[in-house]
């Protein structure tokens, strides 16, 4: 035991908590290593996290208060051994024993329920010096350095100093040593990744990717870099550096090449970059400097950008978006707010992080989530695009779904400017550019969800109907081609004997030229008259009905692109809903997920399990949907609880901040067929998007036996 028998001054201690302080320590453990008789001591450094928000909860008074409670925690737990305080937050313990893991696990334990409404944790980190390590300094480095290996991790307490973490720490300072030479010399340089047109399987654009080549180290990768940079809060001039190189490219492709075609490129934007500086008006003077048009430009940001203050960060992307710039999300699905951030900012494009496409083969239920997310971002008005592409396979499936752009190694690899200009410039060019004046007609079909049983409504966008059987054709110089078919589409094809299969039967031109003729007709009449057109016709063993409306023409009224929906109407049957219950169902967490269109008075389905299900298969006002709901699916008792608790009023309310936000969530009890009743919680997200009001409803199942936990971690979410 280390026993302390001399008396202390106020200097040797620390006022707050009564410990020792950082010197007064430090002279003691050397004192005790220096001892050659004495016995081997384990060093430990701990680290409060949320020290800082509770600080700003509560105040500094409670904060001490705090501090004094963890002090008294490591004297008890550690009695007899030297503990001090060193600063802030941050503790140390020298003890004699070996592995006091089941020290750190009590404290820990005591911590995390000292406050209810902050996850209150404690990290720490042991070193076990060798013989002939006797410099405390160096000591306590590398035991603060095994504590910050696992800060914000969420099940780690603890961590052993390894030699590896020097390591890193050594290569960090490199990184940021080096940083302002490498941005001098051209180590660090922009390779570009080709953003191609699922439709068409042609560029329409390129993402700008940093890549640093030391002179040292050799290829750093940028999951490397990036995070080191950010926390030295250098990220901004990464960033700005890697859009001037941009811009620069640009300007001296065009005046090498005449002819280029203009194409957009993606620059990321870092997390930390909108609070060290002004990003609009640093990027607005980087491309003023060179000439280059804001629509050349799509700013990404990283989906952990939103984070702290909300509404800063909402202002500043707004910001980019008046100033003329497309904001897009990238790596949605990463985080753990993916549908906050869907509901709380506004973007023009949500990137599907690659994550999800590489368990793709392996996992049915990757599948399942990308199609739900294309349809909730198409609900919302987002346009999308897939990272990760790398088999034919996944492109088939995406381009199935409706996803506009695709981007990943089944194309190209991140590749330098003079490689990215042979991709899609000369006689060896491996891909077609779109041309940018068709940017604005593309996004206009790209608006259309062939998920839905309503593909065109979107924000006062008349319906299309219930179809499933959904295509996309464009005409010019008089003949048409289809752009897309979605998997019903080609079975109704098939149906009607107009497939590829069906080519070499009997009467096929026949049927072919009567078919292109009444769609040429159709498409004839939407073009005059600016309205859906209707038409009927029967085949040997069924009756279809075919609607088709204009979507878009392009600038030089050369083509234009028409949605058409068919129905095989002899073939309906109440299993009919059965496609879009499967084909919206998301991964165990919610039952079903519901959006309220307060503008439209419309519920649309953004996905249900396989097991709940469908009412809302009809145009009737959601009001008249909550109603039949209610009567089959909720106890009699319960039923008027849950009329009000979807009604408008309600969500006006809502909506207005009248409520408070226990009024988002409720608890009813499902009817089951057996007569069993299943108890689920209802929670509501409230959302304005574009001066229009919405709600999505989540329903989940919850276990009686574990309700108190459930609603504890509900609290804990809305207080966040």
């Amino acid at each position: 035991m280390l026993i302390l028998v001399e008396q202390y001054g106020e200097r040797d201690l620390c006022q707050v908590t009564g410990l020792l302080n950082m010197m007064q320590f430090m002279r003691h453990a050397s004192a005790h290593l220096e001892d050659e008789l004495a016995e081997p001591l384990t060093f430990m450094y701990f680290d409060i996290e949320n020290f800082k928000s509770f600080n700003q909860r509560y105040g500094f008074q409670q904060g001490n208060r705090l501090l004094r409670y963890v002090a008294d925690l490591l004297r008890e737990t550690f009695e007899g051994n030297l503990v001090a305080r060193f600063n802030d937050d941050h503790f140390a313990v020298a003890t004699q024993r070996e592995m006091p893991t089941d020290c750190i696990q009590f404290i820990h334990e005591r911590i995390r329920v000292y406050d209810l409404g902050l996850p209150m944790e404690v990290k720490a980190g042991i070193y076990h010096p060798p013989p002939e390590v006797t410099d405390v300094a160096l000591i306590m480095d590398r035991a603060k350095i095994a504590c910050n290996s696992i800060k914000n991790t969420y099940d780690t307490m603890w961590a052993e100093f390894d030699p590896a973490m020097e390591e890193e720490i050594n290569f960090r300072s490199h990184i940021i040593r080096s940083f302002q030479e490498a941005m001098i010399e051209g180590y660090i340089e922009v390779y570009y990744q080709p953003e191609i047109r699922a439709m068409t399987r042609e560029i329409c654009g390129f993402e700008a990717l940093a890549r640093w080549r030391d002179p040292v180290h050799g290829m750093i990768s940028p999951g490397v870099f990036v995070p080191v940079l950010e926390d030295a809060h250098l990220s901004p001039q990464l960033d700005l550096y890697i859009i001037e190189q941009v811009c620069q490219d640009m300007v001296q492709t065009r005046r090498n090449i005449p002819d280029w075609e203009l194409i957009r490129v993606s620059v990321n934007l870092s997390r930390t970059d909108f609070r060290l500086m002004d990003m609009v008006q640093a990027v607005e003077d980087v491309r003023l400097r060179f000439g280059v048009a804001r629509s050349l430009l799509n700013i990404e940001v990283t989906e952990g950008a939103q984070s702290g203050d909300e509404k800063f960060l909402q202002g500043e992307i707004a910001r980019f978006r008046a100033a003329g710039y497309e904001v897009w999300m990238d790596d949605f699905g990463s985080g753990y707010s993916s549908l906050n951030n869907v509901k709380d900012y506004v973007f023009d494009v949500l990137k599907i992080d690659m994550n999800f496409l590489r368990s793709f083969d392996t996992n049915p239920k990757s599948a399942v989530v990308i199609r739900s997310i294309v349809n909730l971002a198409k609900e919302l008005g987002m346009h999308t695009l897939a990272e990760g592409v790398e088999t034919e396979e996944q492109f088939a499936f995406l381009q199935e779904i409706g996803c506009e752009k695709v981007q990943g190694y089944l194309f190209s690899p991140p590749i330098p400017l003079t490689d990215a200009v042979a991709y899609c410039y000369g006689p060896a060019a491996k891909a077609k550019t779109e041309p940018f004046r068709l940017g604005s007609y593309y996004a206009k079909i790209g608006a259309i969800n062939v998920l839905s049983n309503t593909p065109l409504e979107r924000r006062g966008s008349p319906e299309i109907g219930d179809a499933l059987a959904i295509a996309i054709l464009e005409e010019c110089d008089g003949s048409f081609k289809y752009l897309y078919q979605n998997h019903m589409f080609r079975l109704f094809l098939k149906s009607i004997e107009l497939d590829e299969e069906s080519v070499h039967t009997p009467h096929y031109e026949r049927r072919l030229h009567q078919h292109q003729r009444m769609i040429a007709c159709m498409m004839e009449e939407a073009d005059h008259t600016g309205r859906e057109v209707y038409t009927d016709f029967i085949t040997r063993d069924s009756f279809n009905s075919v609607r088709l409306r204009l979507i878009a023409r392009d600038e030089d009224d050369m083509r234009a692109v028409f949605l058409m929906a068919t129905v095989n109407i002899s073939r309906f049957s109440p299993e009919a809903g059965s496609m879009q219950e499967a084909m919206n169902q998301i991964v165990e967490l919610y039952d079903r997920v519901d959006l309220y269109d307060l503008h439209k008075h419309r519920l649309t389905q953004l996905y249900c399990s396989a097991s709940e299900p469908s009412f809302l298969n009809s145009f009737e006002p959601y009001e008249t949907l909550v109603q039949r709901y209610a009567a089959e699916m909720i106890l009699p008792e319960e039923r008027k609880l849950f009329e009000q608790f979807c009604s408008e009023p309600h969500f006006t309310a809502i909506l207005g901040g009248a409520e408070s936000s226990a009024d988002h969530t409720i608890l009813l009890h499902k009817r089951m067929p057996d007569g069993t009743r299943v108890l689920r919680l209802h929670h509501l997200i409230p959302f304005r998007l574009e001066e229009h009001a919405y709600v999505i409803c989540c329903i989940q199942t919850i276990d009686e036996n574990v309700i108190g936990a459930a609603l504890s971690a509900l609290t804990e979410t809305a207080a966040e």
